[in-house]
């Protein structure tokens, strides 16, 4: 027993967080999900049955929305790792004046809620957009958004951040003399990242690979909006939950243990992988920037310039929106109102509160546990903290609507009902964020010696004591930045919201949703301005007022 927990058997008050914590995820997050996998195989009558799978892979319906996930999920992969791997290419191997412009990417994508840029695409893409307009006088023709070519291009635009940020610190952290050996053979720029760098990206690549499927193949705004003709699995399940809220759970619950065993596959599949795929290099010999003239400064810099504007779009076009008149679906560019704003703010201070206060709660409980999680993880190794490790994760792989029907099964009754509670609410927040905060806080623990922490205790000051001496300090930037990210994240939460709100709790993201889905853009727009509004202030101030690296 002493061989396999390690430090913590000579230290009672950390194995007793880490036990606490290890049942705080046992309760919340492992019981819901094997809550789902149970109901999966139970029918109307209560018995064991393998009705729902049968269901699932013998009718068309069911069988289509699988394949559909999967296209999606494979082709939102594809692009997003092409786009964001050349973006970080890029940026870390040439000099170029637009730098500060890119380093903001990652902040307007990661915290513009998903049915916003949906709703900005179809207000320029759609049947009455303003690209459309503007391109049929010279008589081109747009396809309907409302297709694969649609919710590809959009949810492109909204998950390549992630490949890009994963990429970025990869290629700045790649050892340069690697590539200038390569280019000392004779072999040209070209040949060299081709032949030497992206090989040895391969981690990184599988890295980014399985954050960007697992979020598009949980994602339901994009899908929800655009995806009407070709349903996916969380918006079928979704559907299939709603239809079903007074009847049998059963191919609710079928759908949601797939797409469970879909994301718990990828993670299993990038897990071998990129095992096999590890490379070590030397640190401290980043790659020289290369400064481009002529034709190829003018590529470089248009294709930065194209991405930037890309992906600001959506944020530009609903602050346009939210102040022009409209007659039903129809808006009168050119012309200005404040009524959208006031509407808005007569029927925001609910929802904003809701979402303000459920976003401010799960954000304080993700990041202390967050913290607790990292130092056991990093500084308190053994069987324990390794399993709280791969727990912690879990969330990655689960869809909110997963999640949410997880969480309504397990909560509805029994000794623990939270059902119809905020707590269920901010306690799916806390699930779906927790894992990256819990990264962000781990890098730091690396690179703290544990001398420093050993001569502290050495020195009779409490283990406790010592982690918020001598610990937390180093942890304290990453934590801020992760706290704010956090927070804005869960004020556009959707997936999860969407199945678990109920009447007087209904946010922010659920109102955008309904206008959008009733085709009320203008007020759709001037929702999503407030709460734009209340995302980007406190990241301002954040950034200005408390110095927190954001980007």
């Amino acid at each position: 027993m002493k061989h396999f927990l390690g430090k913590l058997r000579t230290d009672p008050a950390w194995l007793t967080l880490c036990v606490a914590a290890l049942i705080i995820m046992a309760v919340f997050l492992l019981w819901p999900l094997s809550t789902v996998f149970h109901y999966s195989f139970i029918d109307e009558a209560g018995n064991f049955s393998l009705t729902g799978y049968q269901r699932f892979f013998t009718e068309y319906e069911y069988r289509n929305s699988l394949g559909n996930t999967l296209i999606l999920g494979f082709w939102v992969t594809f692009f997003s790792l092409v786009l964001g791997t050349s973006l970080a290419l890029v940026v870390s191997r040439l000099d170029f004046k637009m730098a500060t412009a890119v380093s903001i990417l990652p902040l307007i994508t990661l915290v513009v809620p998903d049915v916003v840029v949906a709703a900005a695409w179809i207000l320029l893409l759609g049947k009455q957009g303003i690209f459309t307009g503007w391109l049929a006088i010279i008589g081109i023709e747009v396809p309907s958004l409302y297709s694969w070519w649609g919710m590809i291009f959009v949810m492109t635009l909204n998950t390549y951040v992630y490949a890009f940020v994963i990429m970025l610190g990869a290629f700045k952290l790649m050892d340069r003399t690697l590539e200038e050996a390569g280019q000392g053979l004779g072999r040209p720029l070209r040949r060299v990242i081709m032949g030497i760098t992206l090989p040895l990206m391969i981690p990184s690549l599988l890295s980014a690979t399985l954050i960007v499927f697992t979020h598009v193949i949980g994602s339901f705004g994009i899908p929800a909006i655009l995806g009407t003709r070709q349903q996916v699995l969380a918006v079928k399940a979704y559907n299939e939950f709603v239809s079903e809220m007074g009847g049998n759970p059963q191919m609710q619950t079928t759908m949601a243990t797939i797409l469970i065993a879909l994301g718990l596959l990828v993670l299993i599949a990038q897990k071998i992988w990129v095992e096999k795929k590890q490379v070590q290099m030397e640190s401290g010999h980043s790659p020289l920037k290369l400064k481009l003239t002529g034709w190829q400064r003018f590529l470089a810099d248009g294709f930065i310039t194209t991405v930037i504007v890309l992906s600001m779009l959506p944020a530009v076009v609903v602050l346009i929106t939210a102040f022009t008149p409209s007659v039903g679906p129809v808006l009168h560019y050119g012309s200005f109102t404040i009524n959208n704003i006031k509407y808005a703010l007569l029927r925001a201070p609910e929802p904003l509160y809701n979402s303000l206060f459920l976003a401010s709660m799960a954000t304080v409980a993700g990041v202390v546990f967050s913290i607790i999680c990292a130092y056991l993880i990093v500084k308190r190794k053994c069987w324990l903290t390794s399993a709280l490790d791969v727990i912690v994760m879990l969330p990655l792989t689960i869809a909110g609507t997963v999640l949410g029907i997880a969480l309504i099964n397990t909560f509805n009754t029994g000794p623990i009902i939270l059902t119809g509670t905020w707590i269920i609410m901010s306690l799916a927040y806390f699930l779906r964020r927790t894992p990256l905060s819990t990264r962000a806080a781990i890098g730091p623990l690396h690179n703290l010696k544990d001398s420093v922490e050993e001569a502290s205790i050495s020195l009779g000051i409490p283990s406790i004591r010592t982690f918020f001496k001598v610990v937390l300090p180093v942890m304290l930037p990453s934590i801020t930045s992760a706290a704010v990210l956090m927070w804005v994240t869960s004020l556009s939460e959707l997936s999860a919201t969407i199945v678990l709100y109920y009447g007087g709790m209904s946010t922010m993201p659920i109102e955008i949703f309904q206008q959008v889905d009733s085709g009320r853009l203008s007020i759709a727009s001037a929702y999503s301005v407030l709460l734009l509004l209340c995302i980007f202030v406190p990241l301002i101030i954040a950034s200005k007022v408390f110095k927190v690296k954001l980007a």
